[in-house]
């Protein structure tokens, strides 16, 4: 039997990996096996992915096997809202994933959340209440990305803990979308390099990120401040280039549709078990209060066949992770966002 040319390379590397799980496993070979194989070569060819050698490349494709087996299972149940996939994330255990990806450092949460904890002037201390506004006059929906005021989810990378820096960003780049009528991508390296108040890629709050968005008199533009997913040394010459600026944040009340109303909102969550394989649906699965991750709520809507209320919402994961980078997460029930929310405010700019 004559093989292209090109499939040379991969052949030989499934023989070896073939060679290497029989070693591993002391048993043969069998089709199932083979075919989970051509699974996985093609799965790290399509996310680029090299290992040091060729026993790491044995335990990343186990941990994949393992993994692959548990998004089959989960799908196969049928009485869930969301679906699981294979994504970028397949060759991390659970516990590599959220080492990964815990990038919120939540020091700085007040005793009560639904308090404003502005830095400035014009974050009113009832800005996200309804006062005389007939709550049931807000809207049924809200998708900030239809009107054209959220920028696509971007990649943090695993290298880099810098969840709280992107939503900051996200926030603030939606804000002056709103007031100016301009989406401009902003800096999240900004944050990393020059932000004192938080950890560069070693953690951060979206609070303290605005504190200094708010002193700084501003955020540069990606293009100029362009993420290189480590830190460095801040860069003075650009980050005193301000295209969008704050007069402070305000605590939103968990919940809150009329704040997101207004604008799209920060949020740290739990990252729930099912979260790493997220890749459609209402996500309904577990979840829980210990703050790890930061995310921005984008909009809410109802799912039309079963009128579940749900968060729209952007990730820094990428656009190949869930639906092209968001998901969508019930808001009622097992409330994902029920500990602390944030938004910058922008008043007579």
């Amino acid at each position: 039997m004559a093989f292209p040319p090109g499939r040379w390379p991969a052949i030989t590397t499934a023989i070896s990996l073939a060679w290497a799980w029989v070693a591993a496993s002391g048993r043969g070979v069998d089709g199932g096996d083979m075919l989970m194989m051509d699974r996985f070569l093609r799965w790290q060819a399509t996310h680029n992915r090299s290992y040091p050698s060729a026993g790491e490349r044995l335990r990343r494709f186990q941990v994949y096997h393992d993994n692959v087996d548990y998004v089959d299972a989960t799908n196969r149940r049928g009485n869930l809202t969301y679906r699981l996939g294979e994504n970028q994330f397949a060759d991390l255990t659970r516990k590599e994933f959220l080492a990964k990806f815990m990038s919120y450092d939540g020091n700085d949460r007040t005793e009560d959340d639904n308090t404003v904890i502005t830095t400035a002037q014009g974050a009113d201390a009832n800005m996200w209440s309804s006062g005389g506004v007939n709550v049931s006059l807000d809207p049924a929906s809200v998708d900030w990305r239809a009107k054209g005021a959220v920028v696509p989810p971007k990649t943090q990378t695993s290298s880099c803990f810098s969840s709280w820096a992107f939503t900051a960003v996200a926030t603030i780049e939606s804000l002056h979308s709103i007031k100016t009528g301009k989406l401009v991508p902003l800096s999240e390296q900004q944050l990393v390099d020059c932000d004192q108040y938080n950890g560069g890629c070693n953690r951060g709050s979206f609070r303290r990120a605005f504190h200094w968005v708010h002193q700084n008199g501003g955020l540069s533009t990606e293009a100029e401040y362009p993420y290189k997913a480590a830190q460095g040394t801040c860069d003075t010459a650009k980050s005193d280039h301000h295209v969008a600026a704050i007069t402070g944040h305000a605590s939103v009340p968990a919940s809150n549709e009329l704040a997101i109303a207004k604008q799209p909102v920060a949020a740290a969550i739990e990252l729930g078990s099912d979260i790493q394989f997220y890749k459609s649906g209402v996500y309904s699965g577990p979840c829980g209060t210990r703050l790890q991750h930061v995310v921005t709520v984008v909009g809410y809507d109802a799912d039309e066949s079963t009128g579940e209320k749900f968060w729209i919402v952007k990730n820094s994961s990428g656009q190949t992770w869930g639906e092209r980078g968001y998901t969508r997460r019930e808001s009622s029930g097992c409330t994902h966002f029920r500990c602390t929310h944030g938004a910058p405010t922008q008043e007579n700019i």
